[in-house]
């Protein structure tokens, strides 16, 4: 089955990740996902869109318990529901890449996406101020609570990805490109990214647009 070229971007939170990875698919003039990947997974699966966004705060839990109860004999436990949404996301990701070209951000498609041969995973990092002082600004947060704002989510999305994943999330061996947004212009940022994408994957992006 042919399958398209795709961009999975990893990345702290605070560190502009989600914009730069719109700007990246803008300049290549692609697809993006993000929410709307719990959108198409919502409507697919019928599950409540909040279900999506609240499963990183559980699911390693969840999921843990339901793997030792499946270890006692004769228990009866259906998938914990952070299991089937996973499943479901990731069916998702895996038929937009069946599909077309795209920009993915998060929810473990670097992983997803392990065994297609035309993908670029990017990670985009910054400094704790850097981060901190973004969500201030964008949340209207003190400074005390946006750091720890930024603390939780960097924490819940990593047990999230090292739950489901066979790759350490941030960790450098597992990119193929990391950027540090500290004192990038977002712009930038993704000109850097579609730029190494065009010398690594161009070829097979220009003829995926063509067919696509």
């Amino acid at each position: 089955m042919k399958t398209y070229p795709v961009i999975t971007i990893s990345r702290e939170f605070g560190a502009g990740g989600t914009e730069i990875g719109r700007r990246v698919a803008a300049l290549l003039e692609i697809p993006f996902y993000d929410n709307e990947i719990i959108d198409l997974a919502s409507k697919e699966s019928h599950f409540d869109p909040k279900l999506f966004r609240k499963v990183e705060e559980t699911t390693a839990t969840n999921s843990f318990l339901y793997a030792i109860n499946r270890l006692g004999a004769g228990s009866a436990y259906s998938m914990p529901i952070s299991d089937q949404l996973y499943s479901v996301q990731s069916s998702i990701i895996r038929t937009i890449a069946d599909e077309t070209p795209a920009v993915i951000v998060g929810r473990c498609a670097d992983d997803v996406l392990a065994n297609y041969t035309t993908t670029v995973n990017v990670f985009i990092q910054a400094g704790i101020e850097a981060r901190v002082a973004r969500t201030m600004e964008r949340l209207t947060l003190t400074e005390s609570r946006a750091r720890a704002y930024v603390r939780q989510i960097d924490k819940s999305r990593a047990a999230y990805h090292n739950f489901y994943s066979d790759r350490t999330w941030g960790r450098r061996e597992n990119y193929d490109l990391i950027i540090n947004s500290d004192n990038l212009d977002f712009n930038v940022a993704a000109v850097m990214i579609r730029n190494y994408v065009l010398c690594v994957i161009g070829d097979a992006l220009h003829e995926a647009k063509q067919t696509s």
